[in-house]
């Protein structure tokens, strides 16, 4: 994932709308290394950071915006499944 993107959580209470956003490091050279870290937002209200490594992964909240281990399995099944969609070119 390179840029943020948007995942609608089902939850027991209702839908949300959840933003993704990618966190990078730049190293030498100026290139930019994926740290594995994700931003959690909702509407504009961070609500969270979720960490993934390979198969291991870790999250933390904040404030009261706890989401169930059931719906933290989804963001992250969604995070490892995604692919960036294609750039459009309009060459007319």
């Amino acid at each position: 994932m390179v840029n943020p993107a948007k995942y609608h959580l089902y939850t027991e209470s209702g839908e949300r709308s959840i933003t993704i956003e990618p966190v990078y490091e730049e190293i030498a050279g100026g290139d930019l290394f994926a740290t594995g870290r994700y931003i959690l937002s909702e509407g504009d209200n961070s609500i969270g950071e979720i960490r993934v490594d390979g198969e291991l992964f870790e999250w933390e909240w904040n404030g009261n915006t706890a989401l169930p281990d059931e719906n933290v399995y989804q963001l992250v099944s969604f995070i490892r499944e995604y692919n960036e969609p294609e750039l459009e070119y309009d060459f007319d």
